[in-house]
């Protein structure tokens, strides 16, 4: 992707990810501010258009830099588990992403402060192994040849054999690295969902293929049939998809695969619907449970055990994990 204006905090020029980003970015213009913030959090911004032609923004990351799995997250069974941004905002336009309420502003951050990540990780390493998801908040993977930041996360992992990282991501990456405490968890929709929903985003068979090449690799993959959406017909839509998917790779050599259905906290999906005015998403009439907006209990359960069940004609119910 080629962005017209790069915004880049002064406290931002010294670091050498700045101008190792900046090298790339050709003849964008290049603007520079006191803060992220003073662009990012900007008042009345169109965040739908901005989705069209986002900028760029490269900014330090201060403060708290790791956090603490969210309740709406999947731990995989794993007790130390976290999360970090290492960027804002994602290159891809899916409807039902949870950034859209999430933030102010389809702009891209990129902190450029990797080093400080690297020392917040070592200090939890001292308490024992640690699980990073570090593609949560964008997919670091589809923005890696502007950013290196995949790279980064891959190459901390390769250095300390207690932090495993999953790299999530719906690109459809061509070429991996076999680091035994990496995940690539792919999130694969069936393609009527990915048709309607997901835009800019690599089509689900390019995302399979990718998820066959990466365990050729020797990698370990998870894939990600998260979020599952409620539409006319789902049974049908989805089972095919866990069909197609098994007829493809074989699914004992993943690592694991996690089931889910739409969900975002009530907070979040205001905002979204403030900004989101025609969404089906968005305006879906969902229930309240626990401060998480989700489809009704019955609805969701009876999605979540569907997918159970046709999942586990192909790979070892142990290796499934549902959201609740």
């Amino acid at each position: 992707m080629r962005f017209s204006h790069v915004y880049v905090e002064e406290k931002a020029r010294k670091y050498p990810l700045t101008e190792t980003i900046l090298s790339k970015t050709g003849s964008a213009s290049v603007i520079s501010i006191e803060h992220y913030k003073d662009v990012f959090d900007r008042p009345r911004q169109d965040t739908v258009c901005q989705k069209n032609a986002p900028a760029l923004i490269l900014a330090v990351r201060e403060g708290a830099r790791i956090f603490r799995g969210a309740p709406v997250c999947q731990s995989f069974g794993q007790r130390n588990f976290y999360y970090s941004s290492s960027m804002m905002n994602c290159l891809f336009d899916c409807e039902y992403c949870y950034l859209k309420g999430m933030y102010p502003s389809s702009n891209i951050v990129v902190f450029v402060n990797f080093e400080d990540y690297e020392n917040d990780v070592l200090k939890l390493l001292e308490e024992g192994p640690l699980y990073v998801c570090a593609s949560y908040d964008t997919d670091l993977i589809a923005l890696n040849g502007l950013t290196g930041l995949a790279d980064r996360w891959t190459g901390l992992a390769r250095k300390h054999e207690d932090l495993l990282v999953e790299l999530r991501t719906k690109a459809a990456l061509q070429k991996f690295e076999n680091v035994d405490n990496i995940i690539y968890a792919f999130t694969i929709s069936p393609d009527e969902i990915a048709g309607k929903y997901e835009r800019n985003v690599p089509s689900p068979g390019a995302r399979i293929d990718a998820v066959s090449r990466a365990i050729e690799s020797g990698c370990k993959v998870r894939i990600c049939f998260d979020p599952m959406i409620l539409t006319d017909g789902w049974e049908d839509i989805y089972g095919r998809l866990a069909d197609q998917v098994a007829s493809k790779i074989d699914m004992n050599k993943l690592t694991d695969v996690s089931v889910g259905c739409f969900r975002i906290s009530k907070e979040y999906l205001s905002s979204m619907r403030k900004r989101c005015l025609d969404s089906e998403i968005a305006w879906y009439p969902y229930v309240i449970r626990n401060g998480v907006a989700q489809y009704e209990e019955d609805t969701d359960k009876k999605m979540q055990e569907f997918m159970y069940k046709r999942l586990v004609r192909h790979i070892a119910e142990e290796k499934i994990f549902t959201w609740n």
